[in-house]
């Protein structure tokens, strides 16, 4: 048989496909040398927390194969990646709604794929069949030809390049002490009070959003200090674990802004001592506020 024969929106069941072009009949991507293919299969509805479906830059993004722990370029995810250079055609191919009267789940034909030239793939975190997060493999497929415009569509499309996005206009209002607060009320209001703290200085402070190249997630930037090029990240404990994940933070978004900025830790109260030398030993500001009024800064 002959990928000729398959036609653009065609329904077939899993087992007559293999039947006519070859392949295994389990996993997501399924090579055949029969036919010279690579099939690979989309479930009715992917798993939110999945990167696959079509995204907004017009492109189809496929979960690599592999259910459990982190995903490796080997077997069938080898073989999509070096469809071209082995001179096999990728078929993509979407489950439908099961009904009661059918023997078997059924597949449309959504058309014919390549591995997109200029990045094939990106890697980003996912949970697994178990629910433990692991690194998966996601690839870019692009259209060859017609398709089928039908599957899932992806909530939030990764971009091809980090992008920093700034909120100019940030205003934040006094927010009072309450009798007991959660975390997010502390952070909330230390970022309320320094925020007005340093616009009382005449700085201008705004917010920021990090998008990471490949990735769905938002990172978020608390605060920035643009007059003074400062990433400021607001914890609502000054406790070990709370400093450790906010150098973690800090670390991470420095590398995306350019000149490169100075980093504060904001806490509701002075670290221990040794955890004040970590954060010097990293050239990391701590804040905390002043009983007496204002804040009090390890860099006074």
């Amino acid at each position: 048989m002959t990928t000729d024969e398959l036609k653009l929106g065609e329904v077939v069941t899993r087992r007559d496909l293999h039947s006519r072009f070859g392949g295994t009949p389990q996993g997501g991507i399924s090579p055949s040398t029969r036919s010279q293919m690579v099939m690979a299969f989309v479930t009715e509805r992917p798993n939110p927390d999945e990167f696959t479906g079509w995204g907004d830059d017009g492109v189809f993004h496929l979960s690599g194969a592999g259910m459990h722990g982190d995903q490796e370029m080997t077997r069938g995810n080898l073989a999509l990646l070096r469809h071209k250079e082995q001179g096999r055609a990728v078929h993509l191919f979407h489950q439908l709604p099961r009904r009661a009267d059918e023997p078997g789940r059924l597949y449309r034909h959504l058309g014919r794929f390549e591995v997109d030239s200029e990045q094939p793939y990106y890697v980003a975190d996912a949970p697994d069949a178990n629910g433990d997060m692991r690194t998966v493999i996601v690839f870019r497929l692009r259209p060859v030809g017609a398709t089928v415009p039908d599957g899932p569509r992806l909530r939030v499309t990764p971009l091809t390049e980090t992008r920093i996005t700034r909120a100019p206009d940030f205003r934040l209002a006094s927010v009072r002490r309450q009798p007991q607060e959660t975390a997010g009320d502390i952070v909330k209001r230390l970022t309320a009070d320094y925020a007005s703290h340093l616009n009382g200085l005449g700085r201008e402070v705004v917010t920021a959003q990090v998008r990471v190249k490949g990735e769905t997630s938002v990172a978020r930037v608390d605060l920035l200090d643009v007059t003074e090029n400062r990433l400021i990240e607001v914890k609502h404990s000054a406790a070990r674990q709370a400093v450790r994940t906010a150098i973690g933070a800090l670390m991470d978004y420095r590398r995306f802004f350019h000149p490169t900025p100075t980093l504060t830790l904001l806490a509701p109260a002075a670290p221990r001592e040794d955890l004040l030398d970590l954060c010097a030993s990293l050239c990391i500001e701590v804040v905390w506020p002043n009983p007496e009024g204002g804040f009090t800064s390890t860099h006074d």
